[in-house]
């Protein structure tokens, strides 16, 4: 079905106050949580920029790329911030080669460092470091926005894409064009613009989208389109996965470095999380009070690692039974296993996310009057006791693994491989990442 039939759909996204109106109320949002965490009660439950962040927007953007595809970056308040500075003082350079070429990898390698740094510093636990990271995000994207076109930064920089573009190739929603009318259009205003709106603001070119990790719905190419030609469509969750025509290296290293992540996540909530670092320093000789920082980056490094180690093992392997051991095999093989770690992924954010909202939340109004000076007594509490909590983290993560191995079992049909045996070493590699986040919900 073409959600753009329904009128009000249609009439909304045609609309100048699309997304505009969204972009307004996340930029005033933006200098509000600037303000509060730059400035107010440095104590992440007196704070209510931190509890906004942490534990509302966090928890609930990987489900909105399930559910409504990139619509964040349609509305991102630094997004909106490269396209007014760059229509205030904007050169309008060309993205330079090197970037538009290894803009994925760039992407990966800084949503590395930045995940790496978090786990050092705990953002979500110091009110001060979380100004800062919003600061230096917009700092980057102001100044992306005053020398390069478009919206260079949101494409080829920003660390968030890593999640928005594996998450969103999962969603229920795609933006296409319909290839019959656009032969007969010779105007390519969906790129290029029209005299009443801009172009792709992220250079795709709508007649040749197959991948939705990039698009982020902001409507544009609806607005210029003098045929029609465009369609937003519903979709059957992860359909999008094994589908892919040309995958990516970089791709399926995102997914697996996100993967490591989200487990990560979910290991450093456990009782046992102390132990495992003073273990690791005594394996590492060191003392893990004195050098703790030194153990926690070995820490992160292993469990960022660790998936793509499994994958690269897996692929290898599978590989040799396919009969097929060759640098190309092994990295198609790769590149095409890779997208079958991200409904794993996505499951495990969206239930450390369920975590934080069950747990967390019913804190909001404590922290929005101490951030005024008011401390009223903390009424604050679970939405449900922790094993409930714990329960529904461990059905969404069995869900999101099923559709994982699901995914996995489509593209090897797809390739014709012989399926038991070549898909064997990727389906012992999901099984073993699904019972590690098991393990660390339970």
């Amino acid at each position: 079905m073409n959600l753009l039939a329904v009128p009000c759909i249609k009439a909304v996204l045609r609309s100048r106050l699309y997304p505009a109106v969204f972009e307004w109320i996340t930029a005033a949002t933006l200098a509000a949580l600037l303000l509060w965490t730059l400035f107010g009660p440095n104590n992440g439950c007196q704070n209510f920029g931190m509890a906004l962040i942490w534990t509302i927007w966090w928890p609930l953007l990987p489900l909105s790329f399930l559910l409504l595809g990139r619509f964040w970056c349609a509305v991102c308040p630094f997004a909106w911030v490269t396209d007014r500075v760059r229509q205030a003082v904007g050169v309008e350079l060309p993205v330079p080669p090197a970037l538009r070429r290894y803009g994925a990898w760039t992407i990966a390698g800084l949503f590395i460092l930045v995940t790496y740094i978090d786990q050092i510093w705990s953002f979500d636990r110091d009110t001060r470091r979380t100004g800062y990271l919003l600061l230096a995000i917009l700092a980057a994207a102001v100044f992306f926005g005053a020398f390069f076109e478009r919206r260079t930064f949101c494409r080829h920089v920003c660390f968030l894409g890593a999640f928005a573009a594996n998450y969103s190739r999962a969603g229920i929603l795609e933006i296409r064009a319909d290839q019959d009318r656009c032969h007969e259009c010779s105007t390519q205003a969906c790129y290029r613009g029209s005299s009443d709106n801009p172009g792709c603001p992220v250079f795709l070119f709508p007649p040749q989208v197959e991948d939705s990790g990039t698009c982020q719905l902001c409507a544009n190419c609806v607005k210029d389109c003098p045929h029609d030609a465009i369609r937003l469509t519903l979709r059957a969750p992860a359909s999008e996965l094994w589908s892919v025509r040309e995958p990516r290296p970089a791709d399926a290293v995102l997914a697996a470095i996100v993967a490591g992540a989200v487990l990560l996540e979910h290991f450093v909530m456990l009782p046992g999380w102390n132990g495992l670092v003073v273990a690791s320093g005594a394996w590492l000789g060191v003392d893990p009070y004195v050098n703790f920082r030194l153990v926690f980056s070995a820490l992160v490094t292993l469990f960022l690692v660790t998936p793509l180690a499994a994958l690269a093992l897996a692929a290898w392997c599978s590989q040799g039974l396919a009969g097929h051991a060759s640098r190309a095999e092994f990295k198609r093989n790769f590149s095409w296993f890779g997208y079958a770690l991200v409904p794993l992924a996505l499951a495990g954010h969206l239930a450390y996310g369920l975590g934080r909202l069950l747990m967390w939340s019913r804190t909001l109004p404590y922290a929005a009057a101490a951030t005024v000076g008011w401390f009223p007594p903390n009424q604050g509490g679970a939405w449900m006791s922790q094993s409930h909590t714990l329960r529904l983290e461990s059905m969404v993560m069995l869900l999101g693994g099923a559709v994982s191995f699901d995914v996995a079992f489509r593209i090897v049909r797809k390739q014709r491989w012989r399926a038991f045996w070549v898909g064997l070493p990727h389906f012992l590699c999901l099984v073993s990442l699904l019972a590690a986040n098991l393990h660390a919900v339970v």
